[in-house]
């Protein structure tokens, strides 16, 4: 039996359910961001990168000889960009348009997690030069625990997660406190790992 100071020393009864689900909610996240975390420390596990690999092609007539260059080259460039998708089947990033009207060359530069490609266009000339590489799976994991080059939705399944894991962790501290009889090491535990991390960095910077 629990007198009322007892039960006023309990945590709230929603606590432990919101521990709960947002462990099991965050499981397989959060052992991709343990794992990476470790891969991004240790950079030296990264495989051996794949060379750069070029590709020439020939632009159609209808992109090549379209007055948009002179009207609106960005319109251009994204039909020509759309087109290389389907022809080569590059994948998606952050796309970047660099037009230069003097020189009639169209520079369409695309980085991804774990990647880039480079193509540069000559409509006038009708030719195109398309420049991939790929530095493997695991810099792919890498850059999205950095949320490189993957896109705002990305950014924010980021935001979320560290939103949870906060969360997580919360609740988890909250629950153990009403435990007389283990709360001093559990507390003991959180305090070394404290000392440890400020004499790390203390270390580092001293």
């Amino acid at each position: 039996m629990f007198g009322p100071a007892s039960r006023a020393s309990q945590p709230p009864r929603w606590v432990r359910p919101v521990h709960t689900y947002s462990s099991m909610l965050m499981l397989l996240i959060m052992l991709f961001f343990t794992t990476t975390g470790l891969t991004l420390n240790n950079r030296q596990w990264l495989p051996e990168s794949v060379p750069e690999q070029e590709t020439e092609l020939v632009l159609p007539e209808s992109f090549a000889t379209t007055a948009l260059w002179q009207q609106d080259p960005l319109l251009a460039a994204g039909q020509v960009w759309q087109w290389l998708k389907a022809e080569q089947q590059l994948a998606g990033g952050e796309v970047r348009f660099d037009w230069t009207a003097d020189e009639g060359v169209l520079f369409i530069d695309v980085k991804r997690p774990g990647g880039y490609s480079l193509a540069e266009v000559i409509p006038e000339e009708g030719s195109v030069l398309v420049t991939q590489r790929g530095f493997g799976w695991m810099a792919v994991l890498n850059d999205l625990h950095m949320g490189r080059y993957a896109g705002p939705a990305w950014s924010w399944f980021i935001d979320v997660s560290a939103a949870v894991m906060l969360l997580f962790t919360l609740t988890g501290f909250w629950l153990v406190l009403p435990m007389r009889r283990k709360r001093g090491r559990l507390l003991a535990a959180t305090g070394l790992g404290c000392v440890l991390m400020a004499g790390l960095y203390l270390l580092i910077l001293y």
